[in-house]
């Protein structure tokens, strides 16, 4: 995996290395990468997303075309004329139903060994942010427990071109996120005992 790509246009990302114990007490280290890595949701190696990369592909080739596609009209169009504004609200009801259909391919795997889907885990029905379930941590302890592993220590850093906000720079170390993993991390750390 060439880093290179993280230090032009697309930016840093953040990494996450959790290590663990087998049943018999065995150690092992799982990695992971936040979202997509230079496209690829899936890289051998690491561990994967919450959900069947099949099944989203599936999902959303299509419609993702078909939200470019607006996005060109609208680019093509008079801005705020009446054909504008109704292709801005196409997309925009397109893209929302999607991310609706994406959250529900999620899968959250507990260390009491559950697995909900994304939406039956956020509390409140709270809207779920997009990239929810796409960072590091959630990724690294859904392995865990699905895989009977016992997590020792947790680690998630940055590497890459800082963020155009300046919040995240290489080779910093951070905590999870407050917006987008804290909601869903109570219940996946459900059932982890000490050893």
């Amino acid at each position: 995996m060439s880093t290179h790509h993280l230090w032009g246009e697309a930016r840093g990302k953040m990494f996450g290395v959790l290590t663990c114990l087998t049943d018999e007490n065995v150690p092992v280290t799982l990695y992971a990468f936040s979202g997509q890595y230079n496209g690829q949701w899936e890289v051998e190696g690491w561990v994967p997303p919450l959900f069947d990369v099949g099944v989203f592909h599936a999902l959303t080739d299509h419609q993702e075309k078909e939200i470019k596609n607006f996005g060109k009209e609208i680019a093509a169009s008079q801005p705020h004329s009446p054909a504008w504004l109704a292709l801005r609200k196409k997309r925009r009801t397109l893209s929302q139903t999607l991310m609706k259909d994406i959250h529900k391919l999620y899968r959250l795997t507990n260390f009491r060994g559950e697995t909900r889907r994304l939406e039956d885990v956020i509390l409140h029905g709270r809207k779920i942010p997009t990239g929810t379930g796409d960072c590091c941590a959630p990724k690294l302890l859904n392995h865990a427990a699905k895989n009977n592993l016992h997590p020792t220590g947790l680690s998630e850093f940055f590497y890459g071109k800082q963020t155009k906000s300046g919040s995240h720079q290489h080779g910093q170390f951070y905590s999870s996120c407050q917006e987008k993993c804290a909601p869903i991390l109570g219940f996946m750390l459900c059932g982890l005992a000490r050893r």
